[in-house]
């Protein structure tokens, strides 16, 4: 049997989206240590006992909250990296860096919780550390997928490649919001950083 929508306070009734919109606003807002409830269940319109019948603990909504948020930068790094496939290397490296600057840009409170929120129990840290795996992973399968591009047969040091590639996206994303930078800025500043880098790293390829 499907879930039911929750029901306001004044008679309306909700979808989960609503309500996992305004946790996500107050855990941001608020931090997960910080936020109550009470907060989340005003935000929505909704009462504490509905919030909870819905949506669990704070902790569970917490990680809830945290896996949408996953779940959709992964199908915007799924939809990039596939049309990276047909692109060359200029354009490939900006396509590459769009997906985290976009989603920093047009979820910033969602980027806030996935990237940079409280380290809080250990699935959410995990979740964390898979979202950057996942997309390391994608990236080192599109490298493999795109060496004539690049130059090089990268080999077993592809993976080391993609790693370097999504640090210096996300380290360029956050200071860039930390000190008020333009993303899109940002985004071409990272994405020439990276086509440079795989230009020249033929230069420094071990010799047999």
């Amino acid at each position: 049997m499907s879930a039911q929508p929750a029901t306001s306070l004044s008679g309306r009734r909700f979808e989960e989206d609503h309500l996992l919109d305004a946790a996500l606003r107050v855990f941001h807002a608020e931090g997960y240590t910080s936020a109550q409830i009470a907060d989340i269940a005003h935000r929505a319109g909704t009462t504490k006992p509905t919030l909870y019948a819905r949506l669990g603990t704070k902790e569970q909504i917490y990680l809830r909250v945290v896996q949408r948020e996953a779940e959709a930068f992964r199908r915007s790094v799924a939809d990039a990296y596939e049309r990276g496939d047909r692109l060359p290397l200029r354009e490939l490296t900006e396509v590459g860096m769009e997906p985290l600057f976009r989603f920093a840009a047009e979820r910033a409170e969602g980027f806030g919780l996935l990237f940079r929120g409280d380290e809080t129990g250990d699935r959410t840290a995990a979740l964390r550390r898979e979202v950057v795996n996942d997309v390391t992973e994608q990236l080192t399968a599109l490298i493999r997928r795109r060496q004539d591009a690049f130059g090089p047969d990268f080999g077993p040091r592809a993976d080391l490649l993609a790693a370097a590639c999504v640090g210096v996206a996300r380290q360029v994303c956050e200071h860039a919001i930390d000190t008020g930078t333009d993303l899109g800025a940002a985004q071409h500043l990272a994405a020439r950083f990276v086509e440079n880098a795989l230009r020249n790293l033929h230069r420094a390829a071990p010799t047999a």
